[in-house]
């Protein structure tokens, strides 16, 4: 046999509703989940036909000789004192590098003929 709950019904406290918030409607429904939007219709016009490859080409020289010059307006250019000196730095570089490279090719050389001579 089963156990039966030996307090009375109105012994068990009843639950109370949370007051409305304010400025809520009593007895509102909520709002229902909203509908996703159907997709636009599309237009029943014929689609446009690609350029053919020439123009397309062509169109595509146009943008990139538009892109380059709108660059170029953006370049911060260095001044003639700046461009002078770092001339100067890649000449010296050049010549330094140009020398060491030849020592090491005199270099190996010679020792290449005297070990063929051995």
């Amino acid at each position: 046999m089963a156990k039966q709950d030996s307090t009375p019904a109105a012994a068990t406290p009843a639950r109370r509703k949370a007051p409305p918030a304010p400025g809520a409607k009593r007895n509102a429904r909520p709002a229902p989940p909203p509908q996703p939007r159907p997709a636009p219709a599309r237009a029943a016009t014929t689609r446009p036909r690609p350029p053919s490859g020439v123009a397309a080409r062509w169109a595509g020289v146009q943008r990139f000789y538009r892109e380059t010059v709108a660059e170029l307006r953006r370049v911060q250019w260095p001044d003639r004192l700046t461009t002078r000196n770092l001339t100067l730095v890649v000449i010296g570089m050049s010549v330094a590098l140009s020398a060491v490279l030849g020592a090491f090719d005199l270099l190996m050389t010679k020792l290449f003929q005297w070990l063929l001579h051995f």
